[in-house]
C-alpha cells in the first residue's frame, strides 16, 4: 500500500532512486531479504538519504523485525524531519503497539508534511475510531468525503480501504469499485501459473479426495485461529484432502499447533515468495484455494493472482467483497448475504445452509463450571450486565448514545466493554458522564491468560449488545453465543453489519434481530427488566440445541459448498472441452 508514496518520494533524491526502485520490485515480488540486503547497501552509500532508510525500516517491519524496523524509521526522521512516509510507518508501529497517542502525532504529522500522503488520512481516522474520538474522526471522515465527492474516483481510490469505505457509508456499488481497484493493484503485472493439466481440459472425472488448501497469515493466536483451531479436523477424510498454507510468524501457540495438527499438511510459507507460495499450492494440485485474508493486514493476495489453483474462494476472514476477478466465490449464507445483495460482491455466492462462520466451542465446553472459578469485576449480584468485546473500532457515536438510554432505563445496570487503551476509556467515560450516566458503570475488562478463561468470564454477562452502525460483531459475537450470552443485533445493508444477524438466527434468537434502532432500544430495556426472560434464554444458549452449535454439521454446509464450486468448474470445463 505504501509503493506509489514512497515512489513519489524517490523523486527528490534521484542519486537513490534506481536502488530504491529495484527493492521495491524485489519487496513486491516477496523477496524481502534481497530487497533488505539491497537497501543495506544503498544506507552505505547514502547515510544521510531519508527515503532509503524509511524503505529498509518497512522491510524489516515486514520480515517482523519491529525494533530493527523502528530505528530506521526513526534514523529517517533524522535526516529528513518532514518524511511523510517514515511518520507514516512509525505511527502504524506505535499504534500497532497500543501507543496511540504518539501515533495520532506522525499521522498529523505526515498529513502535515505531505498533504496529498492519502493513507496517512485514512489511518489516521481508523487511529481516532480506535480511542473513540468521533469529534476528530467526524473531520477527517468529512475531509474524507470531500475528496471523493470532488475528485476522480483514480484520485483517492488507491488510499481508501474497502473496510473504510464501509465506515465513510459509502454505497455497496462503491465499496465493490474500491475493492476492485486494491485487487487489480496487487494482480498488476502478474501471469496466472501454468499449472499441470489446463482449466480447458481438466481430469474431468471427480478426484477420490477433493484438495481443500487454506490459505491464512493468522493460522495462530488470533480471531481466525480462535474460530477455526479444533474445526480443521472435522473435515470427512474419506472425501477430503486439508492443505494449510501458513504465511504468518510461528508464535509456538497452542492455536497454530492444534490446527498443524488437525490437517492432513501444514505448509509453512511464511518465508516463501510469492512466486514459492504460489508453487508450492500448484505443486499439491490443490483444487480449491481457500482465502482467509482478503484485504486485511499482510495478505497475499498476489499469490492468488497467480491462481496457483482451479477454484479460488474467500472465506471468513474479510468483510466485504474482495474484488478480484481470481477469487471465483465468497462463502456466506442468506441473512449474511440475501440474494438481494448479489450485485456487492465481485465473487459468486457460495452458500453453506445453516450460519456461514463455523467456530470452534471447545473453550466453552464447561463454561458455566468455569465461571465458578475465574476472576471477573465485582459486578453488584443483582446488576445486569449488558457487554460489548468489540475493539473500539466498531463502537460509534450512536452505537454508544444507544447504549447509554438503556443504561438509563435500567436502573443498576452496567455496561462492560473490551479492556481498551487509555484515551478509549478517558472518552467513553466522558461520553457517559454527558448523557447523564455514572461513568462508574462502564466496566472495562481485563485481559486474561486464556480463552477459556475469557469465556468462563463472559458467562457472567446477560445481554451482548452489538455495534449496528458498519460493522457488527463477527468473533466476538461467537464468544459470547458459545458463553451462554443471548444477542441483540439490528441487520444492515452490508455483509460486514449482517453476519450478527445470522449467528443470532443460528443460535435459536432470531426474535432478538431487531428491525431498527429503536426497536433495539426497546427490546434491550425489555429484557433488562425481565430477569426471567433472560435467564431462559440463557438456559436455552447453554442447551446447545441450535444450529449455531452443531459444528459438525455446519462443516458438512461448508463441505457441500466446495462441493458445488467443484461441480461448476467440471461443469465449465467440460462445455470448453465440447
Amino acid at each position: 500500500m505504501l509503493l506509489k508514496f514512497l515512489r513519489s518520494a524517490f523523486r527528490r533524491v534521484a542519486h537513490s532512486e534506481t536502488l530504491v526502485n529495484r527493492s521495491l520490485a524485489l519487496r513486491q515480488a516477496g523477496r524481502l531479504h534481497e530487497a533488505e540486503q539491497m537497501l543495506r547497501a544503498a544506507a552505505v552509500k547514502f547515510p544521510e538519504d531519508a527515503v532509503v532508510a524509511t524503505n529498509l525500516g518497512v522491510v524489516l517491519l515486514e520480515q517482523d523485525r519491529a525494533e530493527e524496523g523502528v530505528g530506521w524509521l526513526q534514523r529517517a526522521l533524522v535526516c529528513d524531519p518532514h518524511c511523510a512516509p517514515a511518520h507514516f510507518n512509525l505511527a502504524n508501529i506505535l499504534r500497532g503497539s497500543g501507543q496511540r497517542e504518539p501515533a495520532i502525532e506522525h499521522y498529523r504529522a505526515a498529513i502535515a508534511a505531505d498533504p496529498a500522503f492519502g493513507h496517512a488520512r485514512e489511518e489516521l481516522l481508523n487511529c481516532l475510531l480506535e480511542v473513540c474520538d468521533w469529534d476528530c474522526a467526524e473531520r477527517v471522515a468529512d475531509e474524507l468525503h470531500t475528496t471523493i465527492e470532488r475528485e476522480p474516483a483514480a484520485q483517492w481510490m488507491p488510499y481508501v480501504s474497502p473496510l473504510t469505505a464501509l465506515h465513510l457509508g459509502l454505497a455497496p456499488a462503491q465499496v465493490k469499485a474500491i475493492s476492485a481497484h486494491h485487487a487489480a493493484e496487487f494482480a498488476r503485472g502478474i501471469a496466472p501459473l501454468q499449472r499441470a493439466g489446463s482449466d480447458a481440459a481438466p481430469a474431468i472425472e471427480n478426484p477420490a479426495r477433493l484438495r481443500i488448501g487454506y490459505l491464512s497469515r493468522d493460522l495462530r493466536d488470533h480471531a481466525v485461529g480462535h474460530l477455526l483451531a479444533n474445526v480443521f479436523s472435522l473435515h470427512d477424510r474419506v472425501r477430503f484432502e486439508i492443505y494449510a498454507f501458513s504465511y504468518g510468524a510461528d508464535d509456538a501457540s497452542g492455536y497454530r499447533k492444534t490446527i498443524a495438527t488437525g490437517v492432513d499438511h501444514f505448509i509453512d510459507g511464511h518465508a516463501m515468495t510469492d512466486d514459492e507460495l504460489a508453487a508450492a499450492i500448484a505443486a499439491a494440485g490443490i483444487h480449491v484455494l481457500v482465502d482467509l485474508a482478503g484485504h486485511t493486514t499482510g495478505n497475499r493476495m498476489r499469490v492468488l493472482a497467480r491462481r496457483p489453483a482451479p477454484v479460488q474462494a474467500h472465506y471468513l476472514g474479510f468483510a466485504a467483497t474482495t474484488g478480484a476477478e481470481y477469487i471465483d466465490y465468497f462463502i456466506s449464507d442468506r441473512i449474511a448475504t440475501p440474494p438481494s445483495m448479489v450485485d456487492a460482491f465481485s465473487e459468486k455466492l457460495a452458500y453453506a445452509a445453516h450460519c456461514f462462520m463455523l467456530s470452534d466451542g471447545t473453550d466453552a465446553v464447561h463454561v458455566v463450571a468455569d465461571a465458578a472459578t475465574v476472576a471477573c469485576p465485582q459486578f453488584a449480584p443483582d446488576a445486569v450486565v449488558f457487554c460489548n468485546f468489540n475493539n473500539g473500532s466498531r463502537i460509534t457515536r450512536d452505537d454508544f448514545a444507544a447504549w447509554m438510554e438503556i443504561l438509563r432505563g435500567v436502573p443498576g445496570s452496567v455496561l462492560w466493554l473490551q479492556g481498551a487503551n487509555t484515551l478509549a476509556v478517558a472518552n467513553l467515560r466522558g461520553v457517559a458522564g454527558r448523557c447523564g450516566v455514572d461513568a462508574g458503570r462502564i466496566i472495562f475488562a481485563q485481559r486474561v491468560p486464556t480463552k477459556r478463561e475469557h469465556l468462563a468470564r463472559l458467562h457472567r454477562a446477560d445481554l451482548m449488545l452489538d455495534t449496528i452502525s458498519w460493522h457488527n460483531a463477527h468473533s466476538t459475537a461467537s464468544d459470547a453465543l458459545w458463553a451462554g450470552v443471548p444477542l441483540l443485533t439490528v441487520p444492515g445493508r452490508h455483509f460486514a453489519n449482517r453476519v450478527a444477524a445470522s449467528l443470532a438466527t443460528a443460535a435459536g434468537l432470531a426474535e432478538l434481530v431487531c428491525p431498527d434502532r429503536s426497536d433495539f432500544i426497546q427490546t434491550a430495556l425489555r429484557l433488562g427488566k425481565d430477569r426471567n426472560e433472560l435467564a431462559a434464554l440463557k438456559r436455552q444458549l447453554l442447551a446447545r440445541a441450535a444450529p449455531f452449535f452443531d459444528t459438525q454439521m455446519r462443516m458438512r454446509d461448508l463441505e457441500a459448498a466446495y462441493l458445488g464450486m467443484w461441480k461448476d468448474h467440471l461443469d465449465r470445463a467440460r462445455i470448453v472441452a465440447g
